[in-house]
């Protein structure tokens, strides 16, 4: 309080001083300049005593306080409301929408069968039965395109002999089954496909 004082004390004396130096200026409007002596009073006095500090706090006049109010001017509340009304849907359109997450997906392993092999049945040879002969040729060529036509239709065809000679004649057969039926049943499409019929003659093993 004490510091305060001397402070307003101090700052009195300046304006007084000020007053005096340029109010005559002022009033009379010459340039005269008035120079004054003040004597300087030490901000905080030394004190000897305690005592002495407690009766120059007594002494001391209180310092009056003045208080600065400031009128804070209307404020309009319609741009906060609106400030606030806008504030809900960003907030809400800036949550990141949480998407399901994916099922994982699911490891089919798949099983392998057992293979199955399959076993040819060997036919066991035919010692007795009937054949289609279709014919006898001189030429080996015709022989081996005769003989490629009837397998890949599927008839079981071969030569005698074995193995075809140039220039000698070389019967092709079809054959041979055990039914003569069967054999019977193979003339009509073996006719349409070669235009041979051929004949069915008794099947001899022996000449293979």
């Amino acid at each position: 309080m004490n510091r305060q004082f001397q402070n307003r004390l101090v700052g009195t004396i300046v304006l007084v001083a000020l007053g005096v130096i340029f109010l005559p200026d002022l009033l009379d409007g010459k340039k005269t300049q008035v120079v004054e002596e003040f004597t300087e009073i030490p901000l905080r006095p030394v004190q000897s005593s305690a005592s002495n500090k407690v009766n120059s706090d007594n002494n001391a006049e209180p310092a009056e306080e003045f208080q600065v109010l400031t009128i804070a001017e209307p404020q309009d509340l319609s741009n906060d409301i609106v400030a606030l009304g806008e504030a809900e849907p960003k907030k809400e359109s800036t949550q990141a929408v949480k998407q399901p997450a994916p099922a994982p997906a699911k490891i089919t392993t798949a099983v392998k069968k057992p293979e199955t092999q399959v076993v040819n049945k060997v036919k066991s040879p035919i010692t007795a039965g009937f054949t289609l002969q279709l014919g006898g040729f001189n030429n080996i060529t015709n022989v081996k395109a005769l003989i490629a036509q009837l397998r890949k239709a599927g008839f079981n065809a071969y030569t005698l002999p074995k193995v075809p000679v140039e220039g000698k004649l070389t019967r092709v057969f079809v054959g041979p089954e055990v039914s003569e039926e069967k054999l019977k049943a193979r003339q009509q499409p073996i006719f349409k496909l070669t235009g041979l019929k051929g004949k069915i003659v008794a099947y001899n093993p022996q000449e293979q």
